[in-house]
Formats: structure tokens, sequence, C-alpha cells
């Protein structure tokens, strides 16, 4: 063999060596499953259970290992939305969670901050996803302090950029809600213009006209109460049908037409050349249900209550984050509250006073402790304040807390007589309902019947009835639909180790300096696994739109529409799951084949060249 062969057969083994590397060195070799996930679902909503189902058969037909469990709210809470302090971040096997279905009624307003900050982690926080991103706490800080509102708004859209690219969550859907309702009873027009968040407060519903009927029975799919009836203490969807009625706002949203916030316990606001320093004067003449004064020690104690650790209201710290503790709340005067903001709030009328106000007489002597358990809260009994005996909440809103039916799993609520917008009310048409049911039937079949027959009256949104139009029919049945603000998503847990830190993929274990760049890789995946659009044809009749982030929805100001929801792609995800380690038989995308494989090119490329002068080398000796 000549030197010149030998120097080529060298040359040809050491490339050949050389793209072996890669595969050995990144790709993890090995036989299905890739990794486990435990999908979480909420137990009442039919609709969310069958997409769950899906997305469980999507993920395994990769090689996932996704296992579908179905519990109740209340461990849903205590494993993932309002964990106790040993419990935060942990994985399903450990007791938390992986992965959770869940949906939300939005705010109207874009404002990230009270669900992804990393100052916002539960039990005190809202941002149960966990994630701690420096960006992403810098541009919704950045959103909720600008008052220029065109600034605000394109921050708006490098957040939800930012948000689109890392998936914290796999938002799979935005809502075309419908509600069902008894024609004979209650006029149509009210739902479509106050259903933010969750239902039009009752005081705004209309009987039909030439009803005699007083008496309004709504069905919803979850239990209320769930969290409880304190709206400090509970984040449901199904507890807002009930305290919302029961409590009031310093200020709210009239309707969604023009968005316009108008006064209620407040009857006027304004701010201080700074921007963070809010005058607001209180209405006078408003009493409790229990017939005792309201007033600007009640203001006080509710947002103090919100930022006592001891309440461990789940929006704590985000009201401890926007006012910075009790001492910026200053009582001027029994009718003037001032509002001290460490920093420019954006959202403070659309936000803070929006929040409903509890009664300090109340709970005062109670310690926060017992918050959750007592009357005010579980409903589960009767109490008495002075002369008063409460079977519940005490507020100053329209309805009274009555009653709770456990044989028929309803609130009952009655009309409050002295409610201090009564007079304009019912001027207006409205706030002709005496008694308010809230009921719970978990089947959407059971409630459509149950309409039929005329035991209830209005069926909640969350029942999904778009496939079952077809069913309700006049005289005893209508229905509205209108484009919502809700969202429907797949939540991850940030700290889990495959797809939130990356640490236990293959690549993470490789190369830990890019084991969150492989965890995204993986929630990306996921994300592609997900056929939004076969869900929305096939479970809601075509009834939502195709998710893209969590909060900011389609229907929300600065929405990017130059993004697109991500794409049902099984090959682009298995190339994702290649990229962060994993052998699917598919390579990973371009741009990452590049980046994990570029040393070892330029190296082939290097050997390539010496090669070629070694054998000129000889060329010339000779």
């Amino acid at each position: 063999m000549t030197a010149k062969t030998k120097t080529l057969l060298f040359c040809s083994l050491l490339v050949l060596s050389l793209f072996s590397l890669p595969g050995i060195m990144f790709v993890q070799s090995q036989s299905a499953p890739y990794f486990k996930i435990t999908l979480i679902v909420p137990g009442p909503n039919p609709s969310r259970k069958a997409w769950a189902q899906i997305v469980e058969n999507s993920l395994d037909e990769v090689g996932i290992d996704a296992v579908r469990v179905e519990l109740d709210w209340d461990t849903v809470y205590s494993r993932a939305l309002t964990p106790d302090e040993d419990t935060v971040g942990k994985t399903y096997d450990e007791g938390g969670f992986d992965a959770l279905f869940v949906g939300y009624a939005m705010g109207v307003d874009p404002d990230p901050f009270p669900m992804f900050d990393s100052s916002q982690f539960p039990p005190t926080g809202q941002n149960y996803y966990l994630w701690n991103n420096a960006e992403n706490d810098r541009l919704g800080r950045l959103i909720k302090e600008e008052p220029d509102l065109n600034k605000r708004l394109q921050y708006v859209k490098e957040w939800q950029k930012l948000a689109y690219d890392e998936q914290p969550c796999a938002t799979i859907l935005y809502t075309k809600e419908v509600v069902a309702f008894d024609p004979t009873a209650l006029q149509k027009e009210p739902f479509t213009a106050y259903h933010y968040p969750a239902w039009p407060r009752v005081k705004n519903w209309k009987l039909a006209s030439g009803s005699t009927q007083t008496t309004i029975v709504v069905a919803q799919t979850g239990p209320a109460p769930s969290e409880g009836l304190n709206p400090l203490l509970s984040t449901s969807y199904y507890d807002l049908t009930v305290y919302d009625n029961v409590f009031d706002s310093l200020a709210e949203r009239w309707d969604l037409i023009d968005f316009k916030m108008v006064p209620a316990l407040a009857t006027s606001w304004e701010v201080a050349s700074d921007q963070k320093t809010w005058t607001v004067h209180l209405r006078q003449g408003v009493k409790w249900h229990d017939g005792v004064d309201f007033t600007a020690d009640d203001v006080k104690f509710t947002y103090d209550s919100f930022m006592n650790d001891a309440v461990s209201s789940p929006v704590g710290a985000f009201i401890k984050e926007i006012i910075g503790g009790p001492e910026n709340v200053e009582v001027v005067d029994s009718n003037t509250v001032v509002f001290r903001l460490p920093k420019i709030y954006a959202y403070f009328v659309e936000s803070i006073l929006s929040y409903h106000i509890i009664p300090k007489h109340v709970l005062q002597n109670v310690a926060p402790a017992n918050w959750k358990t007592h009357a005010f809260n579980t409903a589960s009994g009767s109490y008495t304040v002075g002369s008063y005996t409460a079977y519940g909440p005490i507020g100053t809103g329209p309805y009274v807390y009555a009653a709770y039916d456990p044989t028929t799993a309803a609130n009952v609520l009655t009309k409050n007589t002295n409610y201090w917008n009564k007079a304009e009310l019912e001027g207006k048409g409205t706030f002709g309902i005496e008694v308010l049911y809230v009921q719970h039937i978990e089947s959407s079949d059971a409630a459509l019947s149950a309409l039929k027959t005329g035991v209830v009256d209005v069926l909640d949104s969350q029942y999904h009835l778009e496939t079952k139009l077809s069913s309700i029919e006049k005289p005893w049945g209508d229905y509205v639909s209108y484009d919502a603000f809700g969202v429907q998503e797949l939540g991850f847990n940030m700290r889990h180790p495959v797809f939130g830190t990356g640490v236990d993929t293959p690549l993470g274990k490789q190369n830990p300096s890019r084991a969150a760049e492989a965890a995204r890789y993986v929630r990306q995946a996921i994300s592609h696994l997900i056929p939004r659009q076969q869900i929305i044809d096939t479970i809601i009749a075509g009834y939502g739109s195709p998710g893209l982030t969590t909060p900011i929805t389609r229907v929300t100001a600065g929405y990017d529409t130059s993004l697109e929801p991500y794409s049902y792609d099984v090959t682009l995800a298995k190339s994702l799951l290649a990229a962060a380690g994993y052998d699917t038989g598919v390579a990973p995308p371009a741009g990452d084949f590049l980046q994990q494989y570029g040393l070892y090119i330029a190296v082939i490329v290097v050997v390539v060249v010496v090669a070629v002068v070694a054998m000129y080398a000889l060329k010339k000796r000779r």
C-alpha cells in the first residue's frame, strides 16, 4: 500500500467517525416511551374531557407515555392552582401536577402580569405554571407600568411573541360561547352585552315581556361553593356566578360595547400628576345586607386582607405587588380612600377598583386561618352578626345570600330591596328577578332536559351546547352566541424535569447549559400534537378559534394577528423531540441541527482540507 493510499484511507476513516459522533453524543437511543406525562382533567366540563382524550391519544401515538386522570376541583386546586408551599413545583407522581387542562374567563385588558410574573407563584399568586423567565418579567412589568396606550400595546405584542415561543402553556382555543335560556322567562339582549367575565350580573337581566315569573334558576356545570363564596379566597368561575351578585366593587365594567368603567361603590376617582396617587370617593348611604353602613374602613380592610399572608388569597401576591402594602391605603374620612402606589399601574381602575369589597365588621374578629372554613365562605350553616342571622356571605350587592340547598346543590339568593341602585335599574326595566337559584347540574343532557321541562331557566356557557343547538326549540328554549374572553389551555409545570427545566431530557443530561432549551423543544412538540382545528370542528361544532397565547386573546387589544397558532404536525413534533435528544427517527429542525452539530461540521471541513493538503504534499514529493 502506497503512502498516498494510506493517507487517503486514514482521512476517510477519520471523516466517517466524525459523522457518527453527533448521533452518539446527542441522540439518546431508547425504546418508546420517551417520557411520561400525566394530564389532569377537571371533572365537570364534558367537552374538555373529550379533547383531553384526543390530546392523550396524540401524545401516545408518537411515543410519549400520556396518562389522563379526571379529578374533582378540590384536588385540582390542592395539586396545581393553590397548592401549599410543600407541594409547589412537585410533579404529579410527587403529589403536584405535570400538565393541566383548564379554562379561563379572561379579563378584558391585556395584562399578563398577574398570571405569569415570577412574583406571582402560588399559593398567593396565579402563576401556577411557575414560569420564571426574565424577559417575561421585564415585558410584563413594562405593560403594567406604561401609561401610553400605543407603547403598552407594542409591549403586549412583544410579550405575546415570547409566550408563543416559550409555551408555558399550550393554548388550545378561544371560545365562542353559547348560552341557552327559556325565552318565556327572559330576554336575550343582556347576555350579549354583559357576558364579561362569566355572566351578566343578574341585576341587568330582563324578564320576558308579559312574564309574571320572578324566580329564575341558573344551571352550571361546576359546583358552588367550590373554593368558596368569599371573593378574596376564590378564583372559581362557578363561585363567581354566585358571589358576583352578593358583592359590589368600587368600579365595574358596564358592558362590552364600549368597555367603559363606571362607578359602583365609588362615585368618582382621580389620579395625581405622578400617575400613582389615586383618590377614590365613596358612595354614601350604602348598607351591608345586615343593615350596617358601608364606609371607607371596609375598603381598607378588604385590600389589607388581600395583602395579609395569613388570609392566603390566591391573588394576594398580585394586590401586594400593585399596592405595595397596607400603609399605602389611607382612609381620609368615612367616604374617601387614597391609594399611593409604589409604581404606575396602567389598569388600576379596570383591575384594582373592580375587586369585590368585603365587610370589616363581619370578618375582623374571625382569625384569617378560619376564613376558608367559616360559613361566610362555605355557606355550610348559619352565624349571627349582631341581631342578623346569615347563611353565607354578607355583601352590599343586588342579591342577598339566603341558603344553600344540598339536595339540589343550589345556592338561593333573594333580591336586595334596599339596594343602592334599585330605582335606576328598575327604571331601565331590569332588576325584576326576586329569587335566584344557582344550581349544579353536571351533564349537558340533564341540563337540557331540565330546561325543556321548566326546572331551570338558563344554562351556563360551559355546557358547550354547540353540537346540540338543534335540540333547543321554542317555546321552551332559545340561545345566544358571542365571541367570548374565554380560553382553554394545557398548562405545564415549568419545574417538571423534562418539559419544565429539561434536566432529564437527553440533551439536558449531556449538556446542562442547554436543558432549558431542550424543555422548550418538548413543550413546542406537545403543542404541535394538539389538533386544535379538529377539536373545534368536531367537539364544539366550530364555535371557537385556535388559541395562540393566554391571556392575550383574539378579542383583546394588542393581539398579534401576524402569529399563527401551532399547527397539528406530527413530523415537526418528532423533529422537535429529536432536537431535545430523543431518537424519533426524524432529524431535528435545520437550524437546530446546525446549532448542535456546527462544531463537528467545522472539524470535518478542517480534516478534509488537511487531507487534501496532505495528498498535494505527497504528489509534490514524487
